[in-house]
């Protein structure tokens, strides 16, 4: 009781110092929710102008009657207008037609296959040679039990740089990605074309026309094409497409499609290299098309890639990428009173400043013991505000809220996500740029200094003038393909990242860095100490190696052509194993200085230094007579 009590206290000092710490005009306020930072726990300036930033805040709510740290059973209910520690992590993403906002996800196998955003990230970066992720959260809500025929798919619309892998819909959030203020697109009237549309591709890879595809998975009219593909039942086993090309009809068949995805009878997606012109059953991976329409017939044969799929016209006409979501948080810089969000619980939410700022934010909760409790409806309209949102649009929450970013060319998840570990979900939404194409390599090494080889092998159409190297935290420009570095540590690893100035003097940093170290010092063997009695002898090597770059303390010693190892630069070997009389010592052992090279050295004429057994037993009598003494006049 006397804990409890010394807790409660405690909170409420808390409180009240946190209260009495700040001024009104400190807060962000908005439907009756208030949100403050408190600490700026990490900023990072990542490439073209994205900013992460992580932070500890508090909210309050108007809201009440339900648990306040979202974890259920009624412990705790919200107080309305008192204040509860948050974490929140944000990334913002200038509006740009470099960089990218694009919808994601894992269709491996012509299915939705739930995988981590981390996962989906590498998916992404291998389907995508040259387009590199700068950071990512997670997406839209799912069929996380698996219920439907196709199972796991998105719960709403699925686009990615112009490729309409699902696109039944409910709310919807797009992305234009072309530099504009109005850069999201958010719960606007969703419309498809009437018909599916057929994209046919010459041999660059460029679509150099398209037509209307008027059935699906029925025998086509006068001028018509049909498009026939398996479709998946209650028990999620595919029922293949049986179908006759009909009289007066042509039929183009693809037999291994690069994605050949049947999200329901409605909504296909279809892409791939004609293979066939002979009607056939058709199972997973394959779809066909049948046709009346002889500037179709002109157009297809055996080797002719296509892609059949529905798109948005409307209001998502010029979205290139989009994705499923949720509830309206914000519009028009108003909260949405409407939302149906009135509870704590993880949350992922999308908006865009004044300028086309895309803001993504992950705010964690039911971690109430670490600070992280989560929000509603309103609490989140309040941090977006506080970051200049004039829209926003919730997404998938609870255990798969996740936010990445590339940082010293690794992936690393900035929240806390609250299952303990990253979720597996069926989409993300990823931050994407097609870099420069550099080849980075060392042209000489040294313990205090670095000389690097850069190659600009692509600009990738970016507008570079200069490129400019930024090691061990010093910016310098690259000349004629080379640039150095000096007044290094010895064996210290810097990172380094890359830049490039355009027509208009912006520096503008890139996604490819990476890291390198210096050189370790050498190592030296100094000698050898050889201590003998009766049975062993005792070897210590004695050696130089500050840097750790040799395998000396475990070295290989030959005594008289008898192997024996070292631990720890010493050994106790018998006699009887090497014999009474020492002939010949030979001493191996390799180094590496971080120059990837591994050099072995044998020492045969070594500097050695001789003890017996006499002069141990005489140090014995000393060290004796010593302590004998001692205890006598102690």
């Amino acid at each position: 009781m006397k804990k409890f009590n010394l807790l409660l206290l405690t909170l409420l000092i808390s409180v009240f110092s946190f209260q009495a710490v700040y001024a009104e005009d400190d807060f962000t306020e908005i439907g009756g929710a208030r949100f403050i930072t408190e600490e700026v726990l990490e900023e990072n300036i990542l490439p073209y102008g994205v900013r992460h930033t992580k932070l500890d805040g508090f909210t309050s709510t108007s809201l009440e009657g339900y648990d306040a740290d979202g974890l259920g059973g009624g412990s705790e209910l919200v107080v309305p207008g008192e204040y509860y520690p948050q974490k929140v992590n944000v990334l913002e993403v200038p509006s740009s037609d470099t960089v990218r906002v694009t919808a994601w996800a894992n269709l491996n196998n012509h299915k939705w296959t739930l995988t981590t955003v981390r996962g989906m990230i590498f998916d992404y970066e291998s389907k995508n040679p040259g387009w590199k992720v700068i950071g990512a959260i997670n997406g839209d809500f799912f069929d996380i039990g698996g219920t439907g025929n196709l199972p796991y798919q998105t719960s709403g619309a699925m686009v990615s740089n112009g490729e309409f892998y699902k696109t039944t819909a409910g709310s919807t959030v797009g992305f234009t990605n072309d530099g504009r203020t109005d850069s999201v697109i958010g719960n606007e009237t969703v419309q498809k074309t009437e018909y599916m549309k057929l994209a046919v591709y010459n041999g660059a890879d460029k679509i150099v026309s398209e037509f209307n595809i008027e059935k699906i998975n029925k025998t086509p009219g006068v001028n018509e094409t049909a498009v026939y593909f398996g479709l998946y039942d209650d028990s999620h086993n595919l029922v293949p497409a049986v179908f006759d090309g009909g009289a007066g009809n042509d039929c183009y068949v693809v037999t291994d499609a690069e994605l050949a995805l049947p999200n329901n009878a409605d909504d296909f997606y279809g892409r791939g290299v004609i293979a066939s012109t002979v009607p056939q059953e058709l199972g997973q991976g394959q779809f066909a098309l049948v046709t009346a329409n002889e500037d179709v017939k002109v157009a297809l044969d055996v080797g002719v890639k296509v892609r059949c799929q529905y798109e948005y016209i409307g209001d998502y006409a010029e979205a290139t990428d989009i994705t499923g979501g949720g509830d309206t948080i914000m519009a028009g810089g108003e909260a949405n009173l409407e939302a149906k969000l009135a509870n704590r619980a993880p949350r992922t939410v999308i908006g865009r400043k004044t300028d086309g700022t895309v803001v993504m934010m992950v705010i964690d909760g039911r971690q109430s013991s670490k600070g992280m409790y989560g929000a509603d409806h309103t609490e989140l309209a309040a941090v977006m505000k506080s970051y200049d949102c004039v829209e926003a649009y919730n997404l998938d929450g609870g255990g798969s809220s996740t936010l990445l970013i590339r940082s010293g060319g690794e992936l690393v998840v900035k929240n806390s996500p609250s299952d303990g570990r990253e979720r597996t979900d069926a989409n993300c939404l990823l931050i994407v740029v097609k870099d420069p194409e550099v080849e980075v390599t060392v042209d000489q090494m040294a313990t205090d200094s670095l000389d690097f080889n850069i190659d600009l092998i692509n600009n990738n159409n970016h507008d570079i003038n200069e490129l400019y190297m930024e090691y061990a935290g010093e910016l310098k420009q690259i000349v004629d393909g080379k640039v150095g570095f000096s007044g290094l540590l010895p064996n210290t690893e810097y990172k380094y990242f890359l830049y490039y100035r355009n027509d208009e003097n912006e520096l503008v940093r890139i996604v490819s860095d990476g890291k390198q170290k210096t050189l370790k010092r050498m190592p030296k063997v100094n000698g050898i100490t050889v201590y003998e009695d009766g049975l062993y002898y005792e070897i210590t090597v004695l050696y130089y190696d500050p840097d750790h770059a040799s395998i000396i303390d475990i070295a290989t010693l030959y005594i008289n052509e008898k192997k024996a190892s070292f631990y720890n630069g010493e050994m106790r070997v018998l006699k009887r194993l090497v014999g009474n009389r020492l002939e010949s010592l030979r001493f191996e052992y390799s180094y590496n200085l971080n120059d990837g090279k591994t050099v072995f050295v044998e020492i045969d004429d070594l500097n050695v230094e001789y003890y017996r057994d006499f002069e141990a037993k005489i140090q014995y009598i000393i060290n004796y007579v010593n302590d004998y003494a001692e205890k006598i006049y102690r």
